[in-house]
């Protein structure tokens, strides 16, 4: 199967939307108001949504992978090879030029954690201080996604496909005793729990046992598209975050459950959206063309958005004499300008990158 007979389901570039933006609003928002809802609710857990979203996907491309390995009309090294690839040219172009760019002009620590940087492992250095990067923050994700795919291909190519599901299930029981080891080990550090590579690997595997259970499993497959089940899925998480964090205050649920009951969400609402079968509103707003470009720029916008709000105070208010006061004409500032460099970097980088891939065919 060709890269461009895979199927294309715009709700799930939808779901990229709402993550990113979450996520944005987390980092320049919900800190600084005192709006209960912008304050309290889980916006940094879009990178959970994208982790769950990018389980599934990759996961899908290395089930076509393995069954042309299967039918015998690739061989396993190309298979590899033709994944690695489309990966570079998806994902490394935008992240290396800007750290290099940054690097040459001095920015503030890029030359400090520069090999962090380019080894994709900042993630290890936050997880081992505790301590933010700056600018960089936000990368620890990043990290922690390249680091999986390190393994993942390898295990899904090379394993007897009768196995996967245990491996699978494996990763995340991994993952879960992982996280207990590094609260109990170290509860004032709790980015030790929060970035170290083995405790994402639940959300990850989730995604992953979502697209296994699509194309193998279809009783399971039924199970994810229950509706009934959606409900209870996002209700457990809501009424746990909301009883468990804010009211009872119980650090074991921040640390070791909240992430994990929000992916064990995510995996019924991506299950719905990777058929289209969100219906009514839900499908108006997920397929809304500036909803589904807003993923599609989703990249960007989370690889620009942290240093958004440095050039916008040292440059371009500075260079246009704006005195923005206005906390909200801020943040709106800051998705105008996170925006613009997105679609730059869209249009100018990532997506005559992104056709080089058409020569890598699945």
């Amino acid at each position: 199967m060709s890269a461009s007979n895979l199927k294309y389901f715009s709700q799930l570039d939808g779901l990229r939307a709402f993550a990113i933006i979450s996520v944005m609003i987390g980092h320049w928002m919900s800190w600084d108001t005192q709006n209960l809802i912008l304050k309290n609710s889980p916006w940094g857990h879009g990178v959970i949504l994208f982790f769950v979203l990018s389980g599934y996907l990759i996961s899908n491309i290395l089930f076509e992978l393995k069954e042309k390995i299967d039918a015998k009309l690739i061989t396993p090294p190309q298979a590899l090879k033709t994944f690695y690839i489309r990966r570079f040219l998806r994902i490394f172009p935008v992240y290396y030029l800007l750290i290099f760019y940054l690097y040459s002009i001095n920015f503030a620590n890029t030359r400090e954690i520069f090999p962090w940087l380019v080894t994709y492992t900042s993630n290890l250095l936050q997880a081992k201080t505790g301590t933010y990067i700056g600018d960089f923050n936000h990368f620890w994700s990043l990290a922690v996604e390249e680091q999986f795919y390190l393994i993942w291909p390898f295990l899904i190519l090379f394993v007897d496909r009768k196995k996967i599901m245990k491996i699978i299930i494996a990763f995340m029981i991994i993952s879960f005793l992982s996280r207990l080891s590094c609260y109990l080990i170290s509860k004032d550090n709790w980015m030790l729990g929060a970035y170290f590579t083995p405790n994402l690997f639940l959300p990850l595997a989730l995604g992953a046992l979502l697209s296994y259970a699509k194309r193998y499993r279809a009783s399971l497959a039924s199970f994810f598209d229950k509706s009934l089940w959606l409900y209870i899925s996002i209700s457990i998480y809501l009424v746990s975050y909301y009883a468990l964090r804010y009211k009872l205050h119980i650090a074991a649920f921040d640390m070791l459950i909240d992430e994990y009951l929000y992916a064990f969400a995510c995996v019924f609402i991506i299950s719905r959206a990777s058929s289209n079968k969100f219906k009514f509103i839900s499908k108006y707003i997920l397929e809304h063309d500036i909803v589904v470009f807003t993923g599609k720029i989703s990249y960007g916008l989370y690889i620009y958005h942290l240093f958004v709000i440095n050039f916008f105070w040292n440059y371009l208010a500075p260079e246009f004499k704006m005195g923005v006061q206005d906390k909200h004409a801020m943040w709106l500032a800051y998705f105008v300008v996170a925006y613009l460099m997105a679609i730059i970097s869209y249009y100018v980088i990532e997506k005559p990158m992104n056709s080089l891939k058409n020569h890598f065919n699945y």
